[in-house]
């Protein structure tokens, strides 16, 4: 598959508050009211939605980016904070890019893993979830590292419905492709850090984990697999009425077979590198080299 890949741009919009709840002030309260107001005296704003400050919108291009339009950049936001309860004062990271709509999409996060598994963890917790956001949307959490297992679950697409280019609802896509039954796991979470299920969540809630020494393996070959990426795909339709058809080109739409020999190549090319690496160093270890085997013989 092609597609468009998008790293963490330097100028990017980034947010770290110590309050994600999405509650509002006194003032921000009375934005309903005064927008149902406004609705009343202009009917021709009808068509507009009201914008909030927590909502995930480009501040600079809000004209542009405040509805959905097939083929023009729409603001996709990656929320990265602790797991647990969502709705205590927490610190976390928002990540936002413009993506274009209707484009299958990725957007990556270099060193992320690094980071947040490393020796100095960059939120210091037992775990670490994610969740995409667009517009005044939000998906369920998912899990991205789990330090008391030492498991990374690096594989995330989001799936955003669209309703006559308002953002409806962004659903998780099935991340069992990539791995066999055995580690695909629940790894699905409310905001409030209880487990979400699937006949909770009516969208697949499983993903396949790599482990952290894997990662390290990875990462040490130069492949970023277990850095924060988010593959983004649309469905519905945009705000002139076309059909939002990206969401057919999402990894389960292809047969696992075909996705877990890529995943296993991968896998393959990187034990025989770090195979590699360890031979290598016994060369330079007293006794543990083959010249040494061979004077001893």
């Amino acid at each position: 598959l092609k597609m468009p890949s998008y790293r963490h741009p330097k100028r990017a919009y980034n947010h770290y508050n110590p309050s994600p709840t999405m509650t509002r002030s006194r003032t921000n309260r009375m934005l309903p009211l005064l927008a149902a107001i406004f609705l009343l005296l202009c009917p021709a704003a009808l068509a507009q939605q009201a914008i909030y400050a927590h909502d995930c919108i480009d501040p600079n291009k809000r004209a542009e980016t405040m509805n959905v339009r097939r083929g023009q950049p729409t603001t996709v936001c990656l929320y990265v904070g602790p797991g647990g309860d969502w709705n205590s004062n927490i610190n976390y990271k928002r990540f936002a890019v413009n993506l274009v709509a209707d484009e299958f999409s990725s957007y990556d996060i270099p060193g992320s893993f690094s980071a947040i598994a490393g020796r100095f963890s960059f939120f210091n917790h037992n775990a670490t979830h994610v969740f995409a956001a667009s517009q005044a949307s939000l998906s369920f959490l998912r899990r991205y590292y789990d330090k008391t297992k030492k498991r990374v679950y690096p594989y995330l697409t989001a799936i955003i419905d669209v309703e006559n280019g308002v953002v409806r609802g962004i659903t998780w896509d099935d991340a069992c492709v990539f791995c066999e039954m055995a580690k695909c796991i629940p790894n699905t979470y409310n905001f409030d850090g209880s487990v979400a299920t699937t006949e909770q969540t009516k969208q697949p809630t499983d993903g396949c984990y790599l482990t952290e020494a894997e990662c390290l393996g990875f990462a040490a070959e130069g492949n970023h697999v277990c850095d924060l990426k988010l593959f983004t795909v649309w469905t519905g339709t945009d705000i002139n009425g076309k059909v939002l058809l990206s969401s057919d080109s999402r990894f389960s739409m292809f047969p696992p077979n075909r996705i877990q020999e890529s995943v296993k190549g991968q896998y393959d090319s990187m034990r025989e590198f770090v195979q590699k690496k360890i031979d290598d160093a016994k060369d330079f270890i007293p006794g543990g080299g083959n010249d040494d085997k061979e004077k001893n013989n």
